[in-house]
């Protein structure tokens, strides 16, 4: 499982808040960072559940 972000998101930092072992915000390039290339077995719950709680529905998994 992949976690991408769309062009949308605005960077309001609900994801990195709620889900800390997989976004990252990245204030140099003003975006937020997904942390995994492929996300581990043990975080596809947590994945689905941001895709969810995103507040733009920016966060997409592939």
């Amino acid at each position: 499982m992949r976690i991408e972000l769309a062009d949308y998101c605005i960077r309001c930092g609900l994801c990195e808040d709620l889900y800390p072992d997989l976004y990252k915000r990245n204030y140099e390039e003003h975006c937020i960072d997904v942390l995994y290339d492929e996300i581990p077995a043990d975080l596809e719950e947590s994945a689905k559940k941001s895709a969810e709680d995103c507040a733009v529905a920016a966060i997409r998994l592939k």
